[in-house]
């Protein structure tokens, strides 16, 4: 055992890489006094990664832990003397669960058992899940895809994916690198919020300062943020909000648990009033298309509980309420790579509307994903560039 007390902290297997906060490597020891107030790291998904505490047996310390773990599983065991808030565990493990939502947040905080009552400090682990053995962040030259740029070629659509997440080891370099081999537009975009790796202006301008710099031939890469608190608009000054060309939400966190954190739709187990909760549900759509967001991703998106009730649960007066929002706003209603929302009566009626549509991926990692409902739905909408949302289009709805 090591004189004094440390805090030891090992990843198995494990590429790291520093983005706000110190770079966190396997093995590393730390004077407990010493710690960073905040480290990053990046693993691939379902590994294995520990904090050890390891303390000298005649001293002692107090520690308790607070996560996300709805998003991934912390396993406890005791080791060594230590004494603490919540059984004091002596050795952390948290397990990373394959396309996590949000990067694994976990807040450590502690003291020395022998101080009388003194702040408890505090060490902040965000950990990024990593997709291994992408061959290309490229998309395949298959039919999809030439099918793809022949239909919105005649139609005189450019396609944008305006839901491209720089996480799980995709870069903006990457995604310039997507556009300049498919033609397909790419974007760069981050999440913003409280259980999130960024929840502040300075990050948000941070981002968006290196995002901008990447090109493509002779533009940038647009830069966006995906919103996840409802008071974002409060939070982000408007001088940081001017360094981004677009502002994405969904309808996926709804409310705060019992324990405080974010209520995470797709986590959702049990849902015992469907008719009830689908109320308060589309009230939850209306106030975020009443937000100064431009495209609700994802719309008409439910919980696994209730999708074998999509036909009865989304009526239509329930998606004229929804669309009717977002045409006024000229708030764009996406389609989604991979994702069966929304679904094709929706689509058909926000057509019929006067929506507008975007494009999206909602990607966890450079992983290309399949482009066919994207083409399935321009060609039996019947789409064109008019139908295309554009940036400003929302603002000039505001405007009139």
């Amino acid at each position: 055992m090591r004189k004094g007390l440390w805090m030891a902290v090992g990843i198995a297997a494990v590429s790291v890489m520093s983005l706000h906060g110190d770079e966190l490597r396997s093995g590393t020891y730390y004077p407990l006094g010493n710690v960073p107030g905040e480290l990053i790291a990046r693993a691939p998904a379902g590994t294995p990664v520990r904090l050890v505490l390891e303390e000298n047996p005649s001293t002692g310390f107090a520690w308790e832990i607070d996560s996300n773990a709805a998003e991934c599983e912390v396993t406890r065991e005791h080791r060594g003397a230590a004494s603490g808030l919540e059984g004091a565990p002596g050795r952390l493990s948290i397990t990373v669960r394959s396309l996590v939502q949000t990067p694994v947040r976990l807040e450590l905080r502690y003291r020395r058992s022998w101080e009388a009552d003194p702040p408890l400090k505090a060490v902040r682990l965000i950990l990024y899940t990593a997709a291994e053995g992408v061959a290309s962040p490229n998309y395949p030259e298959d039919a999809v895809l030439r099918l793809l740029r022949r239909e919105c070629a005649a139609r005189g659509i450019t396609i944008t994916d305006w839901h491209l997440h720089i996480r799980g080891g995709m870069t903006p370099e990457m995604a310039a690198a997507r556009e300049r081999a498919s033609g397909i537009r790419s974007t760069a975009m981050e999440n913003h919020g409280r259980e999130w790796e960024i929840f502040d202006n300075a990050r948000l301008r941070a981002f968006a300062a290196r995002a901008r710099q990447v090109r493509v031939g002779d533009h940038r890469l647009p830069v966006g943020i995906q919103v996840n608190d409802r008071d974002w608009f409060r939070a982000i000054d408007a001088e940081t909000r001017a360094q981004f060309d677009y502002i994405l939400a969904d309808t996926m966190i709804m409310g705060r648990l019992p324990d405080g954190r974010d209520n995470r739709l797709w986590l959702v187990k049990e849902i015992p009033d469907p008719d009830a909760w689908m109320e308060t549900y589309v009230a939850h759509n209306l106030r975020i298309l009443d937000e100064p967001i431009d495209i609700l991703a994802n719309p008409t998106y439910l919980p696994v509980p209730l999708a074998d009730e999509y036909d009865r649960l989304w009526t239509e007066a329930r998606m004229r309420q929804v669309i009717e929002k977002a045409v006024s706003r000229g708030i764009a209603l996406e389609i989604q790579a991979g994702s069966p929302y929304p679904r094709p009566k929706f689509l058909r009626l926000a057509k019929s509307m006067g929506a507008k549509f975007s494009f999206g991926t909602n990607n966890f990692d450079p992983r290309p994903k399949d482009l066919s409902r994207w083409l399935e739905a321009i060609t039996w909408l019947d789409l064109t560039g008019a139908d295309i949302w554009q940036p400003g289009d929302r603002r000039r709805a505001d405007a009139r």
